[in-house]
């Protein structure tokens, strides 16, 4: 009769300075890529009462590649038309088991396309566009990151100078996973067989937003969104007759000597407010400029430059020119009035 205790115990095939295996496996991913696992069974048993010799059995494998990244977009951009590096920023991280390199595209997924679209390391990580920033080539390898390992991204790009207000624009920052200090993309052994003594290669990461970015394809997007957002100005003159020399202001008519008031009306539209508003009209021909007519707001304006927001002929020769100022989003209006007399 056999008395048999079996026991088991697993141990780390690599041991460096006191480093345990117990750091890696703390890593989200679990135990690194490359580590070996070996498990050994010991059996002790007796024959007549005797102790024998124990016997062992042991079985040892390598921990595969798992490949896995996420590709995260921390903060879209509000723009206005013609500005220029304007930024969306977006975090990689390296969620699986082992040191990867990775390549990266930028592309218009919808909307607006964007001007002069480059994509830069954001090295101290504040998500602004700042002079450290570098600069990305393309098809180059951005950078090798460890398991859980991070990297701040920007795309940077400038505002078509004809977007409208409410127009968006959005584009994906796509990471292709490359072999560590390589610009070669890391292949799969999904279709291979098992080999417990090789390294082989999982693709664990989920599919993203990004053209072609399939579940399990060693990539991973995130999608960031510009927004248009600016001052729609639309401007309103009529003329109205005042006077003239035979009627007065009573159902006065545009004759020679005829006084005509023309009014120009600005209103902000957009969703943005606009400033440094400035109205300019030329003086039209058959006609003279009435002395000290020029009104803003209905608050009378001098004619000379220089001492009030308006004039004539002195900051723009033969026009009445006002400075306006700001007018604030969503239906904000300016009045500009002046006379003409009718040659």
């Amino acid at each position: 009769m056999f008395n048999v205790r079996l026991t088991r115990w697993v141990a780390a095939a690599v041991v460096a300075t006191g480093a345990f295996l117990a750091p890696q496996s703390a890593q989200a991913a679990g135990t690194a890529a490359g580590t070996t696992v070996s498990n050994t069974a010991t059996v002790n048993f007796n024959v007549g009462g005797v102790p024998q010799t124990a016997v062992t059995g042991s079985a040892t494998f390598v921990v595969d590649d798992k490949v896995n990244l996420t590709v995260t977009n921390n903060s879209g951009a509000t723009v206005v038309p013609g500005s220029t590096n304007q930024v969306l920023a977006f975090t990689l991280q390296n969620t699986g088991n082992k040191t990867h390199g990775y390549s990266l595209a930028a592309s218009l997924g919808s909307g607006i396309t964007m001007n002069n679209v480059r994509i830069y390391r954001d090295i101290n990580g504040d998500g602004n566009f700042d002079g450290g920033d570098t600069l990305y080539t393309g098809g180059t390898n951005a950078g090798d990151l460890s398991a859980d390992a991070t990297m701040r991204l920007l795309i940077v790009s400038d505002t078509p100078v004809g977007a409208t207000n409410g127009q968006v624009s959005n584009y994906q920052l796509i990471a292709t996973t490359l072999n560590a200090g390589t610009t070669t993309v890391t292949a799969h052994d999904n279709a291979i067989a098992d080999d417990k003594d090789t390294q082989q290669v999982v693709f664990a990461d989920a599919a993203g937003p990004g053209a072609g970015d399939a579940v399990r394809d060693g990539k991973h997007s995130a999608t960031g969104t510009y927004t248009v957002s600016t001052a729609t100005l639309t401007v309103t003159k009529t003329s109205t007759v005042v006077s003239d020399p035979f009627n007065g202001t009573t159902n006065p008519k545009r004759i020679p000597g005829a006084v005509v008031r023309y009014s120009i009306v600005v209103t902000n539209t957009g969703a943005a407010n606009a400033t440094n508003v400035v109205v300019r009209d030329a003086i039209p021909a058959s006609t003279t400029y009435a002395a000290s007519t020029i009104t803003l707001n209905a608050g009378g304006l001098t004619d000379a430059g220089g001492d009030d927001a308006g004039d004539i002929n002195a900051t723009n020769p033969g026009e009445v020119t006002v400075a306006v100022g700001a007018l604030a989003s969503g239906g904000g209006t300016g009045t500009v009035t002046f006379d003409v007399t009718v040659n």
